[in-house]
C-alpha cells in the first residue's frame, strides 16, 4: 500500500517534470506516417478490436499495440501488456519489453484511453513518437492532435484522425 502511494507520487512528479520540459521542446514534423503504435487500456483494445480498425481506417500496416491492465498474478506475462508491477517504487520502468516499446521511434502514436490514467500518460510522454493523437479529455499537453469524442465512437475517432492527418499531408 505504501509502495503504491510512493510509486504514484514519484510518477506524478515525473509526469509534471516531463510536461514542463516537453512544452518547450515541441516541434512539428512534416514526416509521412509509416509506423504506428497504439497505447490503450486492455478492455478498450479487446472491446473494439482496435488494431484491426486502425489498419482499416488509417490504411497503415502492422501497428504495434501495448495495453495497460491491472495486475493479476494469474495473468500470463505478455509482450503486449503491462501493469503497475512493471514500474518500481520510484516510478522507473523495470520491464524490458515495455522499455523497448517506448524507445522505439514511431511516426504516429495513437493514445486510445479516454480517461486519465497515470501509467498511460507517463508512457505517452516517454514515447519517441514524432506525432501523438489522443482524446481531448485526458490532458491537452500530451498530444499533437486531440479528438473530442466518447470512447464508444471509435469509428468517428479514427475517421477524424484520418481526415486531419490527410489535411496535414502525413498520410
Amino acid at each position: 500500500m505504501i509502495s503504491s502511494k510512493l510509486k504514484h507520487h514519484f510518477l506524478q512528479k515525473k509526469i509534471d517534470k516531463l510536461l514542463a520540459k516537453s512544452a518547450s521542446l515541441k516541434v512539428s514534423s512534416d514526416k509521412k506516417i509509416n509506423t504506428v503504435a497504439i497505447l490503450t487500456r486492455d478492455g478498450d483494445s479487446n472491446i473494439f478490436q482496435l488494431q484491426e480498425m486502425v489498419i482499416e481506417k488509417l490504411k497503415v500496416r502492422n501497428p504495434k499495440i501495448y495495453s495497460y491492465r491491472k495486475f493479476d498474478k494469474n495473468d500470463e506475462k505478455s509482450y503486449k501488456h503491462f501493469s503497475g508491477k512493471d514500474f518500481n517504487w520510484k516510478g522507473d520502468i523495470v520491464d524490458s519489453s515495455l522499455l523497448s516499446f517506448i524507445d522505439e521511434p514511431v511516426d504516429l502514436l495513437i493514445c486510445f484511453y479516454p480517461e486519465k490514467q497515470m501509467y498511460l500518460e507517463y508512457l505517452t510522454l516517454l514515447s519517441k513518437a514524432s506525432f501523438k493523437i489522443g482524446f481531448a479529455e485526458v490532458n491537452q499537453d500530451l498530444f499533437d492532435l486531440e479528438i473530442s469524442v466518447g470512447k464508444e465512437q471509435i469509428d468517428f475517432f479514427l475517421n477524424e484522425a484520418y481526415k486531419y492527418l490527410t489535411i496535414m499531408k502525413k498520410l
